[in-house]
């Protein structure tokens, strides 16, 4: 199915949005993410090719201002003929990285590391394989402190049987002077010291679920509650493979407050499980 989007032209010595029609798609919704000062924040963007598109992949992150987000001020971070270029902007030089080795299988997504208020505002995702172009607009907020949102489960390993179903836990508790709409996040981590979100898999936001981020756990992944504002952020993982293991965060997000929590899951074969009964 075609996709109305927009993409950039110059008009006047300045970069302005026209229509295009392209066949590709961002499966990220349109979205704030709203960190604190100092930590690392994942802008996600994931998309899917069409089989129409036959060009080289090229992918730019781009920062936007104007009443209407039109004017593009910075690129932020680049990917075309296989090469990442991350230099083009002074202020995030050394602290931009896309979280994928394999941009091509549909992971477009960055980490800013360190970030500073200075770095908040609107970013852009834009996809282009030819004649495809897609976009994806993500608001940044910076916060100068955490707030008062509280994860009470404290960090733990999980460890079911594959096959089975994987409990993770995240309750949590919001303080009254966090006024907005609450987000919550489940990432996956990877790096020595867990520092790299490799995935983003399931999101609320404003009141909706998005899962599919992650093909490989679209479909088996759920909240275990149905009021997430009661302070239940848990998921189930059904259907857990080997595969699964690793180190998942939740992170919850309410007005100024912002709060995260690993969860460390191991998956043992059926013919170990009997030993943990």
């Amino acid at each position: 199915m075609k996709t109305q989007t927009k993409t950039w032209a110059s008009r006047g010595g300045d970069c302005i949005l026209l229509d295009f029609t392209g066949s590709m798609s961002i499966n990220t919704p349109e979205q704030t993410v709203q960190e604190a000062q100092g930590e690392t924040v994942h802008l996600p963007c994931m998309f899917t090719l069409s089989p129409e598109d036959q060009g080289p992949l090229d992918v730019e992150w781009l920062r936007l201002s104007g009443p209407n987000n039109e004017v593009m001020d910075h690129v932020v971070i680049l990917y075309s003929a296989d090469k990442i270029c991350d230099d083009f902007y002074p202020d995030l030089k050394g602290r931009v990285h896309f979280t994928s080795n394999d941009i091509g299988s549909g992971d477009a997504s960055i980490n800013i590391t360190s970030i500073q208020l200075s770095d908040a505002g609107t970013y852009q995702c834009r996809v282009k394989r030819s004649p495809g172009v897609v976009n994806r607009n993500i608001q940044l907020a910076v916060t100068g402190f955490t707030g008062g949102v509280n994860i009470t489960t404290p960090e733990q390993t999980v460890q079911e049987a594959q096959g089975e179903t994987a409990h993770l836990p995240c309750m949590f508790t919001l303080s009254p002077e966090d006024q907005g709409p609450l987000f919550i996040d489940w990432m996956l981590l990877t790096g020595p010291e867990n520092e790299v979100v490799n995935r983003m898999f399931i999101a609320s936001l404003a009141g909706k679920i998005y899962d599919g981020f992650y093909q490989n756990m679209k479909g088996r992944v759920k909240f275990t509650g149905n009021d997430l504002w009661s302070g239940d952020a848990s998921i189930n993982i059904t259907n857990v493979q080997r595969s699964d293991a690793g180190t998942y965060q939740c992170e919850v997000l309410h007005g100024a407050g912002a709060a995260k929590r690993a969860i460390q899951l191991t998956v043992v074969g059926v013919e170990h499980a009997s030993c943990f009964l």
